[in-house]
This record gives C-alpha cells, sequence and structure tokens, in this order.
C-alpha cells in the first residue's frame, strides 16, 4: 500500500510499522485475555506509541513502545477504526467507500458480494462527475447494473468516511463536510461511526458466523460445504452461550465431530 506522499506527506515506514503493530497487539491481546470477539467490532482501548498516537490525535503517549491507552472519545474503537484497515482499503489518492464496504462483507460478516458485472466503467475522477466523494458514487450508481450491489456495500463504506486515506480523523474532504450517515438494506440507519459499529454489534450473529467459518477453514485446511452448515451452526450457538469469548470459539471448533474425524473415511 503506497499512499500519495504528496497528498499524505505524514505517511512514512514509522508510521506504517505502528498501524501494524497496532492491530497485530490488538488481536494478540484478545486472544491471550481470552476476551469477547465482539471487541473486534467495537471497543473503548487500543495500542498505541506516540507516533500512533500522535496521527490519531491522542494526546499524552511518549515512546516507541506500544502500550494499552484508553481511549479519549468514540471516535475509534475496533480493528475498522484501525489506520492499518483503513488505509489497506483506501486508493493512493484519496479514500475508498467501495473498498471499505467491500472488506467489511467479505471479513466481518462473511456476505461478498458478487463480481461486478462486465464493462462497468471506473469512477470518473474528471469534472464529468462533480460535488463530494459521495455525490460522484451516487451518480455512478445510477448505472442499473452497479445499484444492486453498491447500496449495502457504498453505505459501510460512507460509515467510516470521517477517516481519510491512512486513518486520520477528519470533518472536511477539501471543501465539502464529511456525511458519514447511511442507511442498510434492513431499514437501520446511522450517522456517525461510532452508530454504524453499534449496529454491527446488535447484528453480531452474522460477525460470529463470519468468524466461525473462517476459524473452521483454517483448522479443516479445505473449504467449507454445505455439509458444514450444521456444525457451523452448532459452533456459533455455543459461542453465544458462553459470552463470545475467543477460547469458547476455539474449543468450539476443535470439538465438533467435522474437526475430530476430519480425514477418517466416512
Amino acid at each position: 500500500i503506497t499512499p500519495d506522499p504528496g497528498l499524505f506527506p505524514a505517511f512514512d515506514e514509522e508510521l506504517k510499522t505502528a498501524m501494524q503493530a497496532e492491530t497485530q497487539t490488538y488481536l494478540t491481546s484478545l486472544i491471550r485475555e481470552d476476551r469477547s470477539i465482539l471487541e473486534i467490532l467495537d471497543s473503548d482501548y487500543t495500542f498505541l506509541n506516540h507516533r500512533l498516537a500522535e496521527h490519531y490525535g491522542v494526546k499524552g503517549i511518549q515512546g516507541k513502545q506500544l502500550q494499552r491507552v484508553s481511549l479519549p472519545d468514540d471516535r475509534r474503537g475496533g480493528v475498522l477504526t484501525h489506520a492499518s484497515i483503513l488505509t489497506l482499503t483506501s486508493n493512493p489518492t484519496r479514500t475508498s467507500p467501495v473498498k471499505r464496504g467491500k472488506w467489511i462483507l467479505d471479513n466481518i460478516l462473511g456476505t461478498p458480494p458478487p463480481p461486478p458485472p462486465p464493462n462497468v466503467p471506473e469512477l470518473e475522477e474528471g469534472e464529468e462527475l462533480l460535488g463530494s466523494l459521495r455525490e460522484r458514487m451516487k451518480q455512478h450508481r445510477e448505472n442499473p447494473s452497479c445499484a444492486v450491489c453498491h447500496r449495502k456495500m457504498d453505505a459501510l463504506g460512507f460509515g467510516f468516511e470521517n477517516f481519510d486515506a491512512v486513518g486520520g480523523w477528519r470533518d472536511r474532504d477539501g471543501r465539502y463536510a464529511i456525511d458519514a450517515s447511511g442507511e442498510l438494506p434492513d431499514g437501520s440507519t446511522f450517522e456517525r461511526p461510532r452508530e454504524l459499529r453499534q449496529i454491527l454489534i446488535a447484528n453480531s450473529q452474522e460477525f460470529t458466523r463470519c468468524f466461525a467459518r473462517k476459524l473452521l477453514t483454517y483448522a479443516l485446511g479445505r473449504a467449507l460445504t454445505p455439509r458444514d452448515k450444521c456444525t457451523v451452526d452448532d459452533i456459533v450457538e455455543h459461542v453465544e452461550k458462553h459470552e463470545h469469548r475467543f477460547s469458547e470459539l476455539l474449543v468450539a471448533v476443535v470439538t465438533s465431530p467435522t474437526f475430530r474425524f476430519s480425514g477418517q473415511p466416512t
């Protein structure tokens, strides 16, 4: 990932390393402390050093070593607001609500969108489409072949539009005020990133199922099939009964008949 150095001069190797370390340390801590996997979606803490804290606008953090920090407000929380993920899902010159929305569908909700239809043009960057990024993308969605998939994907992505292409907070994009509001297909509405994270928590079964499927896939060393649905259902039910703790997810996977008898003839 290479953000445009002219537009984002603060992005350097030191900041990049700190971004990666924040997410790795956060997830390592969650596993070792056996915390709820829902903290991946939202929490009131993270791990920062001086360089990353400065990037986030958090004061009072010194030194190069990452340390656990209580977040001073509700702007951030969970990995979706980590600069690593926000940078990964951006373009070199600007944010990409499409990439961010697709990443959430793929990795958080487990409902990846279908491939785009052939011959769909990229979003124009020139004078043909004027206005804020949201306005330009609305014009782009007037193509009926784009609208179906983009409705949910774009809404999720725009929910994090307060974060620029390297994960810094902003209230404006150039001369345009940021509009991070949206409506999901189920009718849920939000105005700010925090409210979108709360919606994801409220519908946590989608995330739990996605996590269970990915961990079971890893454990089995193969893609899941429709025959694995009952196993996934049982894992999700077990985890929900045990406060979504990571250890309980792991136990449910390795004690499932699918895992225990994997590779044996049937």
